[in-house]
C-alpha cells in the first residue's frame, strides 16, 4: 500500500502530541515532588518600582516554565522578592475560587502567575505586597489616608491558576508601612496529591501563633517563604529551618531570599526527623530552583534520597554577613584547651541547669595563632529581636569564640584570616530539663563553620517525661555521635511563649517606623 510508511509516522507524531509530560503525584504515592527557589533580586540603580517588579516577575515565570521545574507538583518562592508597596496588588479571596489569569481587576503579578500555574499545571506559592480596601470587618483600627491596607502576603495557586489560599504575615520584622490582620490567621490548603500545606512567613517561625498552632491542628507539611537575617550562634537560616522541622516532625519547604550582604540566604527541603533532603546557604547572591522528592509523613518508610549541595569554605562563608545574638548575659564556663576522654561540667543560669559530658582532643601543635575556643553556656531569660519584638529563650549550648574575649564569641574569623581547627569533638552529651507545655518549644540546634547544620545521622535527640516535678517537665538529651572538628554551635534551644505568643508588631496602628530592610531590598 502507498500509505504503508505514512501511517506509522502519523501514529508516532500523534503519540508525541498527546503524551503527558510527567505523571502527576497522586494521593496513593508515597512521595510528592517539590521545588523551592533561592532568589536574588537586588535593585538596579535608577530602576523604577514598576520596572523592578516587571523584571522579577519575568524571572519568576521563567523558573516555573523551566525544564528543571518539569517534575514538580508544587513550587515555592521566597519572601519580598517580587513586588513592592508601590506595585502592590489586590488578591482574590480564596473563598471566591477565582483564577485571576487575564482578569484585569487584578495587577499583572497576580494575573501572570495564575496563568503560568494553569499552563504548567502546578501548585505555586508566591509572597508579595498585597493591597486591600480599608476598613475590613471587625477591624476598628484607623485606616491609612489612601484607604488601603498593605500586607506581606502569601498567595497559593492550584493547577488551574485558582487562588486557593492567602496568608497575611502577622509577626512583622520592622516592615515599613505594612499592616497586620487583627488576629493571626491559621491557613492551609489541600492538594490533589493528598497533602495539606500550612504556610507562614519568615519571623512567624519564632512565635507560637500561627506556625505552631497549625502543627497543633494536625498539619504536617509547610511552605515557608523567608527573607531571614541569619544570626549566630543559634539562628542562621538552614540551622533553624532544620531544627523547626525536626522538632515538629514536619516536612518543611523553605524558600529563601538571597542577599548575603545583609545575611539573607537559606533554602531547603526538610523531612522532619529524617533531616534535610537538600539545603543551601550562599555567600554570593544566587537565583536557583532546588527540586526534591519529598516522602509523605504517612509513609515513614518511603525512600528519601538526599541531594547534597556544595558547601562554602569558612573563608568563602565569611562573605556572608551574620548578626550576633545577645549572648553576653549567658552563664558560661570555658572549655579547657586540653584533651579529655571524658569531661563532665554543669552550668546554671538561676535554677536552669545544663549538664555536659564531652570527649574531645586538642591539637598539641598549632600552626596558626588563630583557632576557635569554646564556651559551655546556659540561659533562661528574655531577649530582643533587633528591637522589633521580644522573646524568652531557654538554652544549653556549646558555641565557638574567635578569641579569649567574650565579645568575640559567635564571631567568625574573617575572609583572609587563617586558623587551625584546634578542637575535635569526639562526642557531646547535653542533658537539661524543659517545661512540657504548649508555651515551650524545644529544638535540637547546631551549625558548623560552613554555616550549615549537621546531618541528623550524626546526632541523637530524646525527650522523656521528668518525674517528681510540681508541673510537667521533660528531660531533653542531645548528643553528638560522630567526631567533628569544624563545630560552631551544638545546643538545646527553646522558645518560651508565656509572655510573647506573637510579636505584637503593629497591633495598635496602621504604620510602623521606616527602619526595615525588606522594603529597601
Amino acid at each position: 500500500m502507498s500509505g504503508g510508511i505514512a501511517n506509522p509516522l502519523f501514529c508516532i507524531l500523534l503519540l508525541v502530541l498527546v503524551a503527558p509530560s510527567k505523571q502527576i503525584s497522586t494521593p496513593s504515592d508515597p512521595h510528592y515532588w517539590a521545588g523551592v527557589v533561592e532568589f536574588s533580586s537586588d535593585r538596579i540603580p535608577g530602576e523604577s518600582a514598576e520596572a523592578s517588579t516587571a523584571r522579577r516577575l519575568t524571572e519568576y515565570i521563567k523558573i516555573i516554565d523551566s525544564a528543571e521545574a518539569d517534575p514538580t507538583d508544587v513550587i515555592a518562592f521566597p519572601e519580598s522578592t517580587l513586588n513592592q508597596k508601590a506595585t502592590a496588588s489586590f488578591v482574590p479571596d480564596p473563598n471566591d475560587r477565582i483564577a485571576p489569569c487575564n482578569n484585569l481587576q487584578y495587577e499583572q503579578v497576580i494575573r501572570d502567575i495564575s496563568c503560568v500555574a494553569r499552563n504548567r499545571k502546578k501548585y505555586v506559592l508566591i509572597n508579595l505586597t498585597e493591597k486591600a480596601h480599608c476598613p475590613m470587618q471587625y477591624d476598628t483600627r484607623p485606616c491609612s489616608s489612601d484607604g488601603l491596607y498593605h500586607f506581606n502576603t502569601n498567595v497559593a495557586f492550584d493547577r488551574e491558576g485558582v487562588v486557593v489560599s492567602r496568608y497575611r504575615k502577622y509577626n512583622l520584622f520592622g516592615e515599613a508601612g505594612i499592616n497586620t490582620t487583627v488576629y493571626p490567621e491559621t491557613v492551609s490548603f489541600e492538594t490533589d496529591f493528598g497533602v495539606r500545606f500550612g504556610h507562614f512567613i519568615c519571623f512567624d517561625l519564632m512565635f507560637n501563633q500561627p506556625a505552631l498552632e497549625l502543627v497543633g491542628l494536625g498539619v504536617t507539611d509547610f511552605i515557608f517563604p523567608t527573607m531571614w537575617f541569619s544570626e549566630l550562634p543559634f539562628l542562621t537560616g538552614s540551622q533553624i529551618q532544620q531544627g523547626w522541622a525536626y522538632a515538629n516532625n514536619a516536612n518543611l519547604l523553605a524558600a529563601g531570599a538571597s542577599f548575603p550582604a545583609v545575611g539573607s540566604t537559606g533554602t531547603g527541603i526538610y523531612a522532619g526527623r529524617r533531616g534535610a533532603i537538600t539545603t543551601v546557604m550562599h555567600y554570593e547572591p544566587e537565583t536557583k530552583l532546588y527540586v526534591a522528592q519529598v516522602p509523605k509523613v504517612q509513609f515513614p518508610n518511603a525512600a528519601m534520597p538526599k541531594i547534597p549541595q556544595p558547601k562554602g569554605t569558612p573563608s568563602q562563608m565569611a562573605k556572608l554577613v551574620l548578626k550576633r545574638d545577645q549572648i553576653d548575659r549567658y552563664a558560661t564556663k570555658d572549655l579547657p584547651m586540653v584533651s579529655y576522654s571524658q569531661l563532665e561540667e554543669r552550668v546554671c543560669y538561676g535554677s536552669h541547669c545544663c549538664n555536659f559530658t564531652l570527649s574531645y582532643t586538642v591539637k598539641t601543635i598549632l600552626q596558626n595563632t588563630n583557632y576557635y575556643r569554646y564556651k559551655l553556656a546556659a540561659y533562661d531569660d528574655d531577649r530582643t529581636f533587633d528591637g522589633f519584638a521580644d522573646g524568652q529563650i531557654r538554652t544549653c549550648a556549646i558555641f565557638a569564640c574567635s578569641s579569649p574575649d567574650y565579645s568575640d564569641c559567635s564571631r567568625r574569623f574573617g575572609e583572609t584570616e587563617t586558623y587551625d581547627e584546634a578542637v575535635t569533638f569526639n562526642s557531646i552529651k547535653i542533658v537539661a530539663k524543659f517545661a512540657n507545655n504548649q508555651d515551650t518549644f524545644v529544638v535540637p540546634n547546631n551549625v558548623d563553620t560552613s554555616i550549615l547544620p549537621l546531618d541528623v545521622s550524626e546526632t541523637e535527640y530524646s525527650v522523656v517525661p521528668s518525674t517528681g516535678d510540681t508541673t510537667p517537665h521533660n528531660i531533653v538529651t542531645y548528643q553528638l555521635t560522630s567526631p567533628r572538628s569544624n563545630l560552631f554551635t551544638f545546643a538545646i534551644w527553646a522558645r518560651k511563649f508565656e509572655n510573647f505568643p506573637v510579636s505584637h508588631a503593629n497591633r495598635l496602628g496602621t504604620m510602623i517606623p521606616d527602619s526595615a530592610h525588606k522594603e529597601e531590598l
